[in-house]
């Protein structure tokens, strides 16, 4: 989470505070008229409608696999939004002043800037893939991390061998492969979940689609491209270490099949044919199965050690 994005949680949790410090004056007897206005509004708008901000400007844009439409607005809705709540809190014993209305009007002003960006978000397909030439220029071809998983398996199927050399072994699978192609991941979310660096992988894959588009002109089949394995970031599964909460299932079953077994005890067949296999962490998984998650590394590390031993 980004400075502003952590801001607006740990104000909605401030404000939860203040709402119930309020509501101790409340109950001690006859609270003037500010404090029961302060009371629900600290609720309202300080603790849910930060709280909304927050998880929603690091939620929705990741599920819908595109940056914030208008990132520059972060920090002035932050402070609009924390101003105008205290200003309506304060002016509150004068509710017909001209004080109160100026900071009721920028509290519909804060909430018109997270509504307006955040659908902006969702419904506007950001510049750069809007209109993309049937054929572009190969040295216009630039793979990002912020690149969708799903154009550069479809547009650039050759790409998918660098893609399993470097950790997203579950690409092997033709069903798991055919739904990564529906989901909103972007290169940069899977690298994360699987500890690499996504700027590396993200060139070598550039390179590899600019090759492809210098051979497509003619009607043979592109030769294979060389497979380059990046260098895994500090806290990517290695073998020989232990495998901890944070480690995500498909790697785990990469480096040791023997685990299939265990996933599968808790989490069923399915498991294995599940897109999220390739970005959730034993700690994700397990609170969503609502298994225990100790349970769970326990034996993943029982199962590690047999392999290890085997060699």
């Amino acid at each position: 989470m980004d400075r502003y994005t952590k801001g607006f949680v740990v104000a909605s949790l401030m404000y939860f505070f203040l709402a119930g410090l309020l509501g101790i004056l409340m109950g001690a007897g006859e609270a003037p008229d500010w404090v029961w206005f302060g009371h629900v509004h600290f609720n309202l708008l300080g603790f849910m409608a930060m709280m909304i901000y927050g998880v929603g400007y690091f939620i929705l844009p990741r599920f819908n696999g595109r940056p914030l439409h208008w990132p520059g607005w972060l920090a002035p809705h932050f402070y609009l939004a924390n101003l105008a709540l205290l200003g309506l809190v304060a002016s509150a014993g004068g509710r017909s002043s001209q004080f109160f209305i100026f900071f009721a009007v920028l509290n519909v002003l804060a909430v018109a800037m997270f509504a307006v960006n955040l659908g902006a978000t969702v419904l506007i397909e950001p510049a750069e893939t809007m209109t993309a030439p049937a054929r572009p220029v190969e040295s216009e071809i630039e793979i990002t991390p912020e690149t969708r998983m799903a154009e550069i398996i479809s547009r650039w199927p050759e790409l998918v061998p660098i893609l399993i050399e470097n950790g997203f072994a579950p690409l092997a699978n033709p069903e798991h492969l055919e739904k990564i192609k529906t989901m909103p991941i972007t290169l940069g979310m899977a690298c994360e979940r699987h500890g690499l660096q996504a700027e590396q992988l993200a060139g070598i894959l550039t390179k590899g689609a600019r090759s492809l588009e210098r051979e497509q002109p003619s009607n043979q089949a592109p030769s294979p491209r060389p497979q380059q394995v990046i260098t895994p970031l500090p806290g990517a599964l290695q073998r020989g270490e232990g495998i901890t909460h944070r480690h995500i299932i498909g790697e785990i079953l990469k480096l040791y099949p023997a685990t299939a077994r265990v996933f599968e005890k808790y989490y069923g067949s399915a498991c294995f044919s599940c897109p999220g296999q390739a970005t959730e962490s034993i700690r994700q998984s397990a609170m969503m199965h609502n298994v225990a998650e100790e349970q769970v590394l326990a034996e993943l590390n029982a199962v590690r050690r047999e392999e290890e031993i085997r060699g």
